[in-house]
Order: structure tokens, then C-alpha cells, then sequence
């Protein structure tokens, strides 16, 4: 836990501009700085730095935060490791205050889940190493694998034993709660324990900040299941975690190039032939926060190999969604039939990989195709293709992108291209209009309430002198949306200096979301008003003071209808409304007759 004194002597210390400009090429425009995103692909710069306020804000994707938050993006770290990268840059130690018992309890049960699989991972690389691991390591052998590589990945083997990690955890006094924890252990019933990897090779799954946070383990033989994987724990999450990514960072990073497989034998060979930019999902689809983790790497070019079967179309399938919401294109790289990377690789070698990744299908294009192999283009077969196509189709937001695909679309299959475009945005049924149906649906718009709030939090993040007004009456209680009832109380509890409260929010904000909102209220430079910001507080307690009318409707309509315990039910909730009501509005006059606020205006 770092003292936020310390985290504002680093942010003092350190220039956002010249951080980010060794990433972006960011140009002066006005007072700010502007360049191309570095978190998703565009061609119009969005991306805009200030060096007054220290933030940054992506009017294109929405990324936003301080110095701090660009680091941990940029390059995949934890807030308390960007922390302390940049407290190197400037030359602060950065030190560690005392926890709380609670923070103590979670941090402790993580370290000590972290340590259990450190011991752990240690004790199957040396089994891997001695007697025991002869044929296991005959296996890797056999497969290709040098020992330059498995001491890389630090691979291991779990011998054919139901206790051996147990008694190794035991040894080093490994609680073994913490040790079912972590997953290395399973419970029976009888209240013993067993090991979860037995006679396997175990790949140790390893995260950014270079902790081992889980284990794969396959076998050597036709049992099943062949993979087996730790489950989740509070340091292992599968969604989240790419195996051999700690490895691939670098080769990432000056690439540009993300390659992304399914197979742990498919990271080693390609890392061992010398593409070592490449990471495995680890059994489940991939996910936004997949993405997420490969572009702060520095990923703007990923290529998807997978298998050209079912599966392998399934899974491109389920990226399409993914990759639109990051942003982000994909490319499909498909092998040769019967290849996988870890055979193609070892029979053709890394040019010839690299060749084919140069020639890779366009993610949607490939899906196009496979479609087309499937079904023929028989009458039946086209109508088939287009309802493949529906979907991912639609999953683009870009109506541009969608239309172009769409004449690529009618172009293989022969059909006109307003007819496919008619097909595409065709209602399957009763309910409401798919996302990108012709006619659009029309856009939800935010009701007034929440749309007056957004103002209201805009004004409280930019203009600390509006917040004696808003505290005296109380408008953060009339909040409906939760977001912005926290960063709204966030900012009235502040009671720092004005120029340092976007830092404190940002620090203190829990959601990625809200950072981002707060970095992209703080950077608008347009003037504010003292007196309108008053006026639009008075402007929402008023409307929110009016829903009283609607409860007096609701009890006139019980009455009518004979509904006695609706009627009582709803009497009780007006006298609440009514005493509460009055309770306000007597605290607001009291708050405007000492703040010397008449009327919205200043006196």
C-alpha cells in the first residue's frame, strides 16, 4: 500500500507529455497535445494530452487517466508497479504504509496463494530434472523442445503420486486451506486431500507482474482429459490470463504483433523457432480482456490461428463481438490441413509461418469463406451463408465497414448486393429491432434526470467552488445513476487543493469506466460559470421534487379502482415524500439566504 503523498511527488515529478510521446507522436494544438491512439487503431488523431491538468483522454475508444493509468495500459502493469517503474524514472523511493487488518487478510491470502504455487512450480521443475522426470522429459525431447526452452517457461512434471505436492507444501508449512486455494489440492469428502496434477507435463502460467498464477498439465499418452487446468482462485482467472505472455511482451512490444493459439506446444515452438510474440488462450474463448492485456503490449496487429474445422470457426465467430468492442482488427491465420503451429513450425520453419501470417484472411472474410465451403452455393446453400453472416455482420458498429462487407459478401456469393443488404438487416421476428437494423432503432437517449446529473458531475469534477452549494443541498442524494452518485460524492468529500482533485479521483475511482469519464470531464476546457452551475443544481431538485405529482396520480387511480391496501400503502409513501420534501426545501433556503444565492444567481 503506497502513501498518496508519495503518489503525488511521483505525479509531480514525472511529465505526462514526455511519457507519452515515447509511445504516441503527439503534436501541440492550443494548450494541449494531440496524436493517433495508442489503445486502438484510427487515422484522425483523438488521442489528447494535457500537460496543465496531467491527463490524457481518446475521444475515439474513451481511454483516459493520469500519467499512471497510461503506464499501467501502455505496458500491462498494476497500478503499484507503474507506480514504482516511474518512481525509478524520477528517483523516489517509494515506500509502504501499513495496512489495515482487512487489507491485510486479502493481500495476505494472495501472497500466500502466490507462494504455495511458487513452491509448487519449483518442486515439478525439479522432479522434471531428476530421476523421476526421465521419460517426461524424453516426451519434451521428443517433441522438439530444447532445454533452453523448458528452463524459459520453467516447465515441470507432476509425478504419477496422489500426495506429492501435498507433502511438499506441508514441508515448507503451506496452510492447507491456502493450498486447496490455490488449486493445487482437491478436498474429498472424507475431509483428506489429493493432488490435482498427477503424472502430467505442467505448464506454469505465469502473469505479468511475473507471479505464477496458475498450471496447465497435459499428459503423455491418450488419457483423458488430455489438458487440465487450475481452477479459478484469487490470483488465477482464465478469462484474463494468456499462457506465455510474460515471455511475449518484448517481442510484442517491437512488433506491433500479437499472434494468438490455442496450445501450450504451440507458444514453445514458435517462441523456440523465434517468433516469440505469441500467447494461448487458456481453454475458453477469447476475451475483451484478452485483447485488453495483448494492446497494452503494444498489440495493434493480431492474428487469430486457429484450426480451419468447426471448432476453429466457432471460435473466430465469438471474436468478431470482442474485437469490435476493443476497437481492434483480427486476421486469421489457417495452417495447412492436419498442421497446427507447434507441426508446422517444426517441419517448415518460422519463414514460412511468417510468409503465411503476411497472407492472413481479414477475420470476417475468413468466416465468409468457411461458411461458403460448408454450404456450396447451391440456393439453399446461399440463403445459409447470409445467415451465418447475420450475425457478426451486425456486431459491427461501423455502418461503413458493415456495407463494405456486405459487396464483398454478395461479390462470392453471386447474389445482388441490395439484396444481401436487405437480408442482412432482416427482423427474424416479433421483438425488438437487432443493433444495426434498417430502420435504426432510435438511440436511447439518457432521461433528463440523469442528463441533468451528468452535468452536475461535469461541473463538481471541474469546478471545486460549486461544492460548498452542493453539499448544503445535498443534491448527490437525488442520484439515480449509481455511477455518477460516486463520482459525484467522491468529489464533494475532496477537501484538497482545486488543481489536485482530478488526480485524487482518479486514484481513488474503483471503475475503469468512471476513471475514464473523469478524465474526459476534466480535460474539456470550456469555461465555467459559477452562477449556472447553481442554476442547473436548482434546475434538477426541482424536477427531482416533482415526482410527488406522479404519486398523487397513482393514489387517485388506487382509489378509483377500490385498491384500499395499494391506497394506504401509497398515502404512507407521500407523507414520507411530502415531510422530506419540506425538509429539504427549508435546509435549501437556509443554504441560499447564508451562501447569498437568489434566484440561480450570484449576488
Amino acid at each position: 500500500m503506497i502513501p498518496e503523498a508519495v503518489i503525488s511527488d511521483i505525479k509531480h515529478a514525472i511529465d505526462i507529455v514526455q511519457v507519452v510521446s515515447e509511445t504516441v507522436q503527439i503534436k501541440k494544438t492550443g494548450s494541449n497535445f494531440a496524436g493517433l491512439c495508442p489503445f486502438h487503431s484510427e487515422k484522425t488523431p483523438s488521442f489528447t494530452v494535457s500537460p496543465i491538468k496531467q491527463i490524457y483522454y481518446c475521444f475515439g475508444c474513451g481511454a483516459g487517466g493520469s500519467v499512471f493509468n497510461f503506464v499501467m495500459k501502455r505496458d500491462g502493469l498494476t497500478f503499484p508497479e507503474a507506480v514504482r517503474t516511474l518512481g525509478g524514472r524520477c528517483g523516489i523511493e517509494v515506500p509502504e504504509r501499513s495496512m489495515t487488518p482487512e487489507e491485510k487478510e486479502s493481500v495476505g491470502k494472495r501472497e500466500k496463494i502466490f507462494l504455495a504455487n511458487r513452491l509448487a512450480s519449483d518442486f515439478f521443475s525439479g522432479i522434471l530434472k531428476g530421476e523421476t522426470g526421465v521419460h517426461a522429459l524424453a516426451y519434451l525431447r521428443n517433441r522438439g523442445i530444447s532445454q533452453e526452452t523448458i528452463d524459459h517457461f520453467g516447465l515441470g512434471y507432476a509425478p504419477d503420486s496422489w500426495d506429492s505436492v501435498s507433502r511438499c507444501l506441508s514441508s515448507h508449512r503451506v496452510p492447507v486451506e491456502i493450498a486447496v486455494g490455490s488449486g493445487l489440492l482437491i478436498a474429498k469428502e472424507t475431509g483428506r486431500f489429493y493432488d490435482r496434477f498427477r503424472h502430467r507435463i505442467v505448464f506454469p502460467i505465469v502473469d505479468t507482474a511475473m507471479q505464477v498464477s496458475g498450471f496447465g498439465g497435459r499428459v503423455m499418452d491418450d488419457a483423458l482429459p488430455k489438458y487440465l487446468n487450475s481452477p479459478e482462485t484469487p490470483v488465477y482467472h482464465k478469462a484474463r490470463s494468456l499462457y506465455g505472455l510474460h515471455v511475449a511482451r518484448e517481442g510484442i512490444r517491437q512488433s506491433k504483433t500479437a499472434f494468438v493459439v490455442e496450445g501450450y506446444f504451440d507458444v514453445l515452438a514458435l517462441f523456440q523457432s523465434g517468433i516469440t510474440q505469441v500467447a494461448a488462450t487458456l481453454g475458453t474463448a477469447l476475451t475483451r480482456d484478452h485483447v485488453r492485456l495483448l494492446s497494452r503490449c503494444g498489440a495493434e496487429r493480431f492474428i487469430l490461428v486457429f484450426d480451419s474445422d468447426e471448432a476453429g470457426i466457432r471460435a473466430a465467430l465469438r471474436s468478431v463481438p470482442v474485437f469490435q468492442k476493443e476497437y481492434m482488427t483480427a486476421k486469421v491465420l489457417v495452417l495447412p490441413k492436419g498442421h497446427d503451429p507447434d507441426s508446422f513450425v517444426r517441419e517448415s520453419g518460422a519463414d514460412a509461418f511468417l510468409a503465411m501470417a503476411d497472407k492472413a484472411m481479414d477475420l470476417l472474410e475468413f468466416l465468409m469463406d468457411a461458411s461458403i465451403r460448408r454450404h456450396g452455393l447451391s440456393v439453399e446453400g446461399r440463403l445459409k451463408i447470409l445467415g451465418d453472416m447475420k450475425e457478426p455482420f451486425l456486431a459491427l458498429e461501423d455502418r461503413v465497414a458493415r456495407s463494405l462487407y456486405i459487396r464483398v459478401l454478395a461479390e462470392k456469393v453471386g447474389i445482388d448486393e441490395g439484396a444481401v443488404h436487405e437480408k442482412i438487416h432482416q427482423r427474424s421476428g416479433p421483438g425488438p429491432l437487432p443493433r444495426g437494423d434498417i430502420p435504426q432503432p432510435p438511440v436511447r437517449q439518457l432521461p433528463v434526470g440523469n442528463s441533468l446529473e451528468l452535468q452536475i458531475v461535469s461541473n463538481l469534477v471541474r469546478y471545486a467552488g460549486i461544492h460548498p452549494y452542493c453539499r448544503e443541498v445535498r443534491v448527490t442524494e437525488y442520484f439515480e445513476e449509481p455511477g455518477f452518485k460516486e463520482i459525484g460524492s467522491l468529489a464533494l468529500a475532496y477537501d484538497g487543493p482545486p488543481e489536485a482533485m482530478t488526480d485524487w479521483l482518479l486514484m481513488n475511482l474503483r471503475e475503469e469506466g468512471q476513471r475514464e469519464l473523469v478524465a474526459r470531464l476534466a480535460i474539456d476546457e470550456f469555461p465555467v460559470i459559477h452562477q449556472r452551475c447553481v442554476a442547473l443544481v436548482d434546475q434538477y431538485v426541482r424536477n427531482k421534487n416533482r415526482l410527488g405529482d406522479d404519486l398523487t396520480k397513482r393514489i387517485r387511480d388506487a382509489e378509483i379502482r377500490g385498491d384500499h391496501e395499494l391506497w394506504l400503502v401509497l398515502m404512507k409513501e407521500k407523507q414520507a415524500f411530502i415531510a422530506d420534501l419540506k425538509k429539504r426545501q427549508d435546509h435549501a433556503k437556509k443554504v441560499k439566504h447564508k451562501s447569498g444565492v437568489s434566484g440561480g444567481k450570484t449576488i
